[in-house]
């Protein structure tokens, strides 16, 4: 298997050869605004707004020489846009369900947002299972054995995050557009 590099890519008139659609899912409040503004921008606001409707980053990185745009698309937790956000699946190539350490209920509903991915994005879609907010170590309630229990019952990677001091924030993207990358990469080869 070949060695997958990721680098940044400074503002570049170079256009990008491809282009990878990554859409973050969770319940309200997990941290899915946070984690994308610690990955793409490297900032964390601790007055955080609900999301309403979709929110949009992007970013440009060389993965193995070859110039990539990722897209990255933040979903509204709560319920009421469910409606318009189940458009936003058609044509990601990865997905991020986030959950919060710190709340069993938002465990509880990584099962429904990834049946959710299921039925609305493309069958060869990669899924990766994040547990954010780590730094509140005192109020955590679901272990790292639960989280790595439900990635092998649902066969996803996962990852444990804080956005709020950066702790694998970068690593756990990377995990997922390496892996976007390799089926990517292998459909047009």
């Amino acid at each position: 298997m070949e060695k997958i590099t990721i680098k940044e890519a400074e503002a570049s008139l170079m256009k990008e050869q491809y282009k990878f659609k990554i859409i973050i899912v969770g319940d309200s409040g997990v941290g899915k605004t946070n984690l994308l503004k610690r990955f793409v921008q490297n900032t964390y606001d601790e007055d955080t707004k609900a999301t309403v409707g979709v929110e949009f980053f992007s970013n440009s990185y060389y993965i193995n020489d070859k110039l990539i745009k990722i897209e990255l698309w933040d979903t509204a937790g709560q319920e009421r846009y469910k409606s318009i956000t189940s458009a936003y699946y058609r044509g990601a190539s990865g997905a991020i369900i986030v959950y919060d350490v710190t709340s069993k209920s938002s465990f509880k509903n990584v099962d429904k947002w990834f049946h959710e991915i299921l039925e609305y994005a493309s069958k060869n879609i990669k899924i990766l299972m994040i547990g954010n907010k780590t730094d509140l170590k005192e109020n955590i309630e679901i272990s790292t054995e639960m989280s790595k229990d439900k990635g092998i019952e649902l066969s996803i990677p996962v990852m444990e995050t804080s956005a709020k001091n950066a702790s694998n924030v970068k690593k756990a993207f990377y995990l997922l557009i390496k892996e976007i990358y390799q089926i990517y990469m292998g459909d047009i080869n």
